[in-house]
């Protein structure tokens, strides 16, 4: 919000307090104090909020929530309670930890509601049915629980049902973020308080406006520890989006270079070595018949090339298919096996069903890799000969299967250089949404089993 329009703004809303608060039998001179100590601590807390802010203050992490709670909770309503005070009680003192408390409680409950709201409240709303369910039964709970807390004529030497509101606490905080915990925490204040208003609960031998510490300390206690534990969940969030975000630039980095050798390899270097057989070639013909060892010797030098151009396709195709970009999965994942039953000398049989001609490219991607990465496998550590994969639609989901009857492995078992390639799939298919299950015994072979969510284009 611009500044220009902080005066009118505060001017409005300070002439509808001092309204309401003279209508509530609060005397003018009460008032007068209310005003000033008010507008000094909006000020403190806006000017403050602006230098560290870019914008509506998130409260989504612990630097965030640390200087929120340094401008908003402690500086700003520390500095206008020597003047509220005034307006308070005869005794100065008693009337400025009131004031402060007041203040401060109201920092810490309404304005993160407030903006928890503006800033999650849209996405709310394109969360499932089954979320926003949810969320409806922790509030009508806390609501249920939090009334029967604050109304119940109970023994005031034992709180036990206070207790009772923290499952709902660690609830909100861990499944509903800040929108969650902030709304929680306005709807135990608020009871709470019509609750001592009206004399009833564990803070009922309470008279509100002069002795309400107790309550604004268990207040404030309740709310610190649980916006705390919000922060850090919501920090390591971020932070494992983060990692998602630095991962997927890996992977894609990572497929890009792939995509670069592969036309270095497939458009220089086989070529360079198509050369080099026709030379050899040539170089053979004109020999003849006059060096029967050295012709031998252009024969073997000239099959080795051969087999090294056929080597260097096949590098490039695996580094990057054209029959995966040109034709699609199913013939990517096809020609890959085939190519891969010749190079290794082993059988692989290739099934499909259901499978959408038209899939996103970044999903066709992913499995194509999956299939590549668990025939390599199957071939360095399995000892068998072959191997089944199968690709099935169903549902708008894909599901791939990898298998052989090799000696397989005990899972959990430390693997000596393994590990990565297993990582690499996951990776692949948790940035997509899908996942992937790895089964295998000793001597019973190895089943990888990746399921991936696409949308048909």
């Amino acid at each position: 919000m611009r500044m220009r329009v902080w005066p009118v703004l505060m001017l409005t809303c300070f002439a509808a307090f001092a309204a309401s608060d003279l209508q509530a039998g609060v005397s003018v001179k009460s008032v007068a104090w209310f005003v000033p100590g008010n507008t000094l601590e909006i000020v403190i807390a806006a000017l403050g909020l602006r230098y560290c802010f870019d914008g509506v203050p998130r409260l989504n992490n612990l630097s965030a929530l640390a200087k929120y709670s340094f401008f908003a909770i402690l500086l700003a309503p520390f500095t206008s309670a020597f003047l509220s005070a005034h307006g308070i009680g005869p005794d100065y003192w008693t009337s400025w930890r009131i004031a402060f408390l007041s203040e401060a409680l109201a920092f810490a409950t309404i304005t993160p509601v407030l903006l928890s709201w503006i800033n999650e409240g849209p996405a709310l709303a394109q969360e499932s049915a089954v979320f926003q369910l949810e969320g409806m039964i922790l509030i009508t709970g806390l609501v249920i629980v939090t009334y029967v807390t604050f109304t119940y004529p109970v023994n005031h030497n034992s709180p036990a049902l206070l207790y009772s509101l923290v499952p709902f606490f660690l609830w909100s905080a861990l499944r509903f973020g800040w929108l969650g915990v902030t709304t929680s925490l306005i709807v135990v204040s608020s009871l709470s308080s019509w609750a001592a208003l009206r004399g009833r609960g564990p803070f009922s031998e309470l008279i509100p406006f002069t002795h309400p510490l107790a309550l604004q300390l268990f207040l404030i206690s309740a709310a610190t520890p649980f916006m705390i534990l919000t922060a850090v969940v919501e920090d390591r969030k971020l932070a494992g989006e983060e990692l998602a975000r630095l991962s997927g630039r890996l992977i894609e980095a990572q497929e890009e270079e792939r995509k670069r050798i592969a036309r270095d390899v497939h458009d220089d270097y086989s070529q360079r070595l198509a050369m080099l057989a026709i030379d050899i070639e040539e170089l053979e013909e004109k020999v003849g018949d006059t060096s029967q060892e050295t012709k031998q010797q252009l024969d073997v030098l000239y099959e080795r090339i051969c087999e090294l151009g056929a080597d260097m396709h096949s590098l490039s195709h695996q580094l990057h298919s054209s029959p995966l970009e040109s034709l699609g999965l199913v013939a990517g994942v096809r020609a890959f096996c085939e190519e891969f039953a010749v190079m290794e000398h082993v059988q692989v049989d290739f099934a499909h069903e259901n499978v959408p001609r038209s899939i996103p490219a970044d999903a066709a991607l992913c499995l194509f890799r999956v299939v590549q990465e668990g025939l390599r496998n199957m071939k360095r550590h399995s000892a068998a000969n072959k191997a089944n994969v199968r690709i099935e639609g169903s549902s708008g989901n894909l599901h791939l299967t990898v298998s052989d009857q090799g000696k397989g492995f005990e899972l959990g078992a430390p693997t000596v250089g393994g590990g990565i390639g297993i990582w690499s799939m996951q990776e692949r298919l948790r940035l997509l949404g899908g996942r992937l299950e790895l089964t295998s015994h000793s001597k019973q072979g190895t089943r990888i089993d990746a399921w991936l969510p696409i949308k048909v284009e």
